[in-house]
């Protein structure tokens, strides 16, 4: 269950040939598992808005492809600083 509850399946799909440490570190350290769920909730969120289909939603679309793009450079550094 933690997989969900954390958002490790998001964060590990994105980064498959680190997955073992994702799951350690988010596991382990706090910070880490704030960052993957909000990761999580950023990935989920960008769904929904693109499964709306309206381009009123645009703006909303961009901001969350932005959120996750520095998310995952946030947990690529983490990660890396970790291997």
């Amino acid at each position: 269950m933690p997989d969900r509850r954390y958002g490790l399946n998001s964060v590990t799909a994105c980064f498959p040939e680190r997955a073992g440490l994702i799951r350690r570190l988010c596991l382990s350290n706090p910070s880490f598992r704030s960052l993957c769920e909000e990761y999580a909730l950023a990935r989920t969120c960008l769904s929904r808005f693109e499964a709306l289909g309206d381009a009123a939603h645009g703006t909303e679309i961009a901001d969350y492809r932005s959120v996750i793009q520095a998310l995952e450079g946030e947990i690529e550094r983490f990660v890396s600083r970790s291997a």
